[in-house]
């Protein structure tokens, strides 16, 4: 937004809300209620939100340092992570330091109910780690769950994992106590902290789901509507929480009086969960994925996560000659071999990916060289566009008994948060963490926001809701070596772009050889295996489109730098002169510091 119509914005919102002390006489007056003056207030916001103008075109903040690099959405929590590595902490304690603050700040999108996967690099203790905190469904299963009906309530919650994956990390890998590591959490929830844009524009976007839950209003609202951007919001209730969480460890959010306060209100709104369901909450560790592409080694998220739909498409990918790779925006060619072999590794994600604990997932058959190949002969090499790509069949490469025939596709969320972290003896973390969509199911308990995690099963299926099942999701941290040295460590949100937008990256970092900032400020697209269209962010060249779309393309154009297609936090180790690039997404803003 411009400055200018960022003030007027500004001045025109303050007005309003000056106004609406005087909505009893108005509201006497006119019959309206106040419920609809505020959603008739906030819709004229929006409308001049729309009218300022595209956001204006920026690049992503970057750093470089010889010894350290933290990367993540907000300053704080950056600050948090390096704090940590200044007091003697490893990379866990940092990310977890980092990870806990962005809950606090980023409520609306992470926090302690919610879920998400760390993958950690610690050669002293064994390598790599994948930890497993994604929430999952209760042992009493809701039958009659609607997703469309049913997200924006209690019945949409699953169990939280959070609180138990970042204790066990510390517990686990991280060298400091945990309430040092907590601290930098608890003072920013109890002194306050300072409302950014992103934070405004997320509670302006789900203002209504906030008053249909009075608790969550009463915390995250001033007098019914957002605050300003440069306010700052105090959450004692949270500071609390994080408080009980630093000194008693993961029983106090999972088997104490705080489990109990909320149990009971989410039973008294219909909810299954139970105390039980609480108590038996662990964080699982596994080992993640990998594999080689053109001499790097490339780790990602275990299932049900989608670090295999993201190695997968690099397998395919592989069959063209790197020299063959021209930059997305520059070539039509470079598009359709991508989004082919998106939809490709989509298809196969739908068929085959839920929680390993449930169903057999051919994880060997899905990355095999042969079966890449395989997918790769059944794109159509005069990039005619093809929609409802069907699975293929992993099985015979993976020597098990087949799976399930895919459900249609549902739509997930893409409101999530990364956060990516080095420290000065080569330790690595990569973390994804989510609530689902923005303020999850909008019901909170002393500032803590709920998820909405039954939204990412599907209705059949090897994904359907099942007691304790985890649900399948997007989220793919990563970390990728070099012979065996650091390389890069990366990550997004953005729910079904996810594993598009890292795809391409890693192409831009290591076939086209572009710098970390140029491959994170590129032009970006996505596409799904049951679309016939393309999503484009508007700086591809013309030709390109006209291309794509004499090929049969639906082509949809987005604004620069669009949040949709995700906000990278990308760590690039630069070899050849020994320092570390670290380089936030400028698509939902971010910052890097090192030292």
């Amino acid at each position: 937004m411009k400055m200018k119509n960022y003030f007027q914005f500004r001045f025109l919102t303050l007005r309003m809300r000056k106004n609406m002390h005087l909505h009893d006489l108005a509201v006497h007056h006119s019959g309206l209620n106040l419920r609809i003056m505020q959603l008739v207030i906030v819709f004229i916001l929006c409308v001049f939100l729309a009218s300022s103008g595209a956001a204006d075109l920026y690049r992503s903040n970057a750093d470089t340092a010889r010894h350290a690099m933290v990367v993540a959405a907000r300053s704080e929590a950056v600050d948090a992570g390096l704090k940590m590595l200044q007091q003697g902490g490893n990379s866990v304690d940092a990310t977890v330091a980092a990870a806990f603050v962005i809950g606090v700040v980023e409520p609306y999108a992470s926090g302690l109910g919610g879920g998400g996967g760390m993958l950690i690099y610690i050669p002293e203790k064994g390598g790599f780690h994948y930890l497993d905190y994604y929430v999952q469904a209760p042992s009493q299963i809701d039958t009659a769950f609607s997703p469309e009906r049913d997200r924006e309530t209690v019945r949409s919650i699953c169990l939280p994992g959070t609180p138990a994956g970042l204790v066990s990390a510390v517990e686990n890998f991280g060298a400091l106590p945990l309430p040092q590591v907590m601290q930098p959490a608890i003072e920013l929830a109890r002194n306050g902290f300072v409302v950014n844009d992103v934070f405004y524009e997320a509670v302006l976007e789900k203002l209504e789901l906030l008053l249909n839950h009075p608790v969550t209003a009463a915390t995250y609202l001033q007098e019914s509507l957002p605050y300003m951007v440069g306010d700052t919001i105090k959450l004692q209730g949270l500071a609390e929480v994080l408080e009980g969480i630093a000194h008693n460890g993961r029983d106090y959010f999972y088997r104490s009086e705080f489990t109990q306060r909320v149990t009971a209100a989410i039973q008294a709104e219909h909810g299954l969960i139970s105390n039980d369901d609480f108590a038996s909450y662990r964080t699982l560790f596994k080992q993640p994925v990998a594999i080689d592409y053109r001499g790097y080694q490339v780790f990602s998220a275990a299932p049900p996560q989608s670090g295999v739909t993201f190695l997968e498409i690099l397998k395919i990918i592989e069959n063209i000659p790197e020299s063959d790779w021209k930059p997305f925006e520059q070539s039509a060619l470079s598009v359709h071999v991508m989004a082919g072999a998106i939809k490709r590794a989509d298809a196969d994600r739908y068929a085959f990916l839920a929680d390993p604990r449930f169903s057999k997932v051919p994880l060997s058959g899905l990355l095999s060289k042969e079966y890449a190949i395989q997918r790769f002969n059944s794109m159509d090499s005069t990039y005619d566009n093809e929609a409802d790509i069907p699975s293929g069949n992993p099985w015979p490469f993976n020597h098990r008994e087949p799976a399930e025939q895919p459900q249609p596709v549902i739509p997930e969320p893409q409101h999530t948060t990364h956060i990516s972290v080095i420290d000065e003896d080569g330790n690595m973390v990569s973390l994804t963490q989510t609530l689902g969509f923005f303020f999850g199911s909008g019901f909170s308990m002393d500032g803590v926001i709920f998820n909405s995690g039954m939204t990412n099963f599907s209705r059949r299926g090897i994904n359907r809701a099942e007691p304790n099942k985890r649900p399948r999701s997007t989220i793919v941290p990563t970390i990728i070596l070099k012979n065996s040295a650091p390389f890069a460590v990366l990550g997004t949100p953005g729910g079904g772009t996810i594993f598009n937008t890292m795809a391409q990256l890693v192409v831009r970092l290591i076939d086209l050889k572009q710098s970390p900032a140029a491959a994170v400020d590129a032009p970006r697209f996505s596409t799904r295996s049951t679309s016939r269209s393309l999503t484009m962010e508007n700086r591809f060249d013309q030709n390109v489109i006209e291309d794509l779309e004499k090929q049969g393309y639906e082509i949809r154009l987005t604004d620069p730098f669009a949040i949709y297609l995700g906000g990278i936090q990308l760590i690039y180790h630069d070899s050849r002169h020994h320092y570390f690039i670290g380089v936030s997404d400028p698509r939902r803003g971010g910052v890097a510091k090192g030292f």
